[in-house]
């Protein structure tokens, strides 16, 4: 019980901003053994301030960019823009020609080059329209809150059940986790969210919102083995950014085609 509080301050402390006494966590392998396991609670978090951001907006009647600027910057400001330190580099890398290996060294570069600059600014300008777009009043506001926590349990089951390669935060979060315990439970957490989606959302919504989860999920599968040769802890991060803005877009889409018919 002693390493499960540890781990899930740990996965505060390593993907947050939330304030942790990170003084008193234990950061050997056994103090972190179910860390990528409490990785999705922070997607709880974030989901449950959107949650209330929306409810606010609502409340007092606020302008629909000023709701749309909250639901795009409430990720950045609890994770600190971790993730999209990995967009950055995994765009960057993704954007040279070259092989697995070198794009691996440029991964570990701490300089942003133009290819990262253009993947974060498209990123935040697609979400904040999105968002704009988004239609606040359906079963949509579900899939958008709890999703955050759907992210990250996938992105758990990347870290944990992918092929990594060289060192780096990925392979020695992997290292330290109990990677079955961590794999299964990732998994369940998603099979839950999903089930829950289809009995109190609607169906065509909970499907496209799941198949778009799952094809980022293939690819994420396809990009690491392919292009870098492994997984990596910038990877986890380009796959999380990128699965929010699909399910995101699935859900506006959705309720387009809805509104039509």
């Amino acid at each position: 019980m002693k390493n499960l509080f540890n781990s899930i301050l740990t996965a505060f402390a390593m993907f947050s901003k939330i304030p942790v006494r990170t003084k008193s966590l234990n950061w050997e392998p056994d103090g972190m053994r179910y860390m990528l396991a409490a990785f999705p609670l922070i997607g709880v978090v974030i989901g449950a301030v959107m949650f209330g951001w929306i409810l606010l907006c609502d409340y007092f009647e606020a302008a629909a960019a000023l709701r749309a600027l909250g639901v795009t910057l409430i990720p950045v400001l609890i994770t600190g823009g971790l993730h999209l330190d990995g967009l950055c580099d995994t765009c960057d890398a993704l954007g040279a020609n070259t092989t697995p290996e070198r794009r691996r060294e440029i991964l570990k570069d701490p300089r942003a080059g133009a290819f990262g600059v253009i993947g974060v600014v498209t990123h935040l300008i697609a979400y904040f329209a999105l968002a704009l777009a988004f239609d606040y009043n359906g079963a949509g506001v579900l899939r958008l809150c709890l999703g955050f926590a759907v992210s990250r349990a996938m992105s758990g089951m990347a870290v944990s059940g992918f092929p990594n390669v060289g060192d780096g935060t990925a392979k020695t979060f992997k290292d330290a986790s109990a990677q079955k315990v961590t794999f299964f439970l990732c998994c369940v957490n998603c099979f839950f969210m999903g089930l829950s989606f289809g009995i109190v959302s609607d169906f065509a919504g909970t499907v496209a919102w799941l198949a778009v989860s799952l094809a980022c999920f293939a690819h994420l599968r396809y990009t690491a083995t392919r292009k870098f040769g492994g997984m990596s802890g910038d990877l986890a991060g380009w796959f999380l950014q990128r699965c929010e803005l699909w399910q995101l877009a699935s859900i506006v889409l959705v309720g387009w085609v809805q509104h039509w018919k």
